[in-house]
């Protein structure tokens, strides 16, 4: 029997299977009927779909108890391996930074409309914040995600804002096109972008994206506490220091 086409194509049985997946990541185990319910489906649903998961290996049951199996880890490397050729031209410049700042690093690119982080190093002084290797986030609420939003073509920032909108995240985070578009024009001036706790009430970031002949890379950020970056330091010592290392990095780009 065929399967029911969404809205936009595809198939709905296949969305589900993944609304199934996505909440699995986001409460990290769940019982059949905590996945039914957040999914807004039938428990005799559910049970179908986490039977054909654990079938085919990508999520494991442990009394009950629902999670997503190592499966995914497989996938994930294997996809973060597009971006070898970044991540290594990347890693020496941003130990570097390490050395000369002790914060947090981080390497993203885009995809799909949204930042996703494909590398995070961290110094002595670095915070935990809510980023990791693998994860999103919207592309206008961070300093690397706004610098790669500011090098793309303007008909894919159009597609790009169309598609996930300019939702908040803190009350400073940018949500009117008018403004975002200001900013945008001021990041290609300078060179650099900042989040000034658009992305979390506690973290300031500087970022600058990593460009070779008009193709955007992706963007590389220093990110750390919102108190200790301030003034000179955040606005003109790590810019110099980021616009130097993405420098280091596009030319290994390029003689790569």
């Amino acid at each position: 029997m065929p399967q029911t086409p969404g809205p936009n194509g595809g198939i709905n049985a296949t969305r589900t299977t993944f609304a199934i997946v996505e909440t699995l990541h986001e409460r990290e185990a769940a019982r059949l009927t905590e996945l039914a319910a957040d999914v807004d489906i039938a428990n005799s649903t559910a049970h179908e779909h986490l039977e054909t998961l654990k079938e085919c290996g990508y999520v494991v049951e442990d009394e009950g108890l629902f999670s997503l199996s190592l499966k995914f880890l497989d996938h994930g490397t294997q996809a973060k391996r597009r971006y070898r050729d970044l991540i290594e031209a990347a890693k020496p410049a941003l130990e570097g930074l390490i050395d000369e700042t002790n914060e947090a690093m981080n390497l993203v690119v885009e995809e799909h409309g949204e930042a996703v982080y494909v590398d995070r190093m961290t110094g002595e002084r670095g915070v935990p914040t809510n980023s990791w290797a693998g994860k999103r986030k919207p592309l206008h609420t961070i300093a690397s995600g706004k610098s790669i939003l500011a090098h793309l073509p303007d008909e894919r920032v159009d597609q790009i804002v169309s598609a996930h909108a300019l939702s908040p995240v803190t009350e400073r985070t940018i949500t009117s096109r008018e403004r975002l578009d200001e900013e945008l024009e001021t990041i290609r001036d300078r060179g650099v972008a900042f989040n000034d706790r658009e992305s979390h009430d506690r973290i300031r970031a500087v970022g600058t994206p990593i460009v070779l002949e008009g193709e955007v890379f992706g963007g590389i950020a220093i990110a750390g506490p919102a108190k200790r970056l301030t003034g000179e330091y955040f606005r003109s010592e790590l810019p110099d220091l980021l616009l130097g290392a993405v420098n280091e990095i596009e030319l290994k780009l390029a003689y790569h």
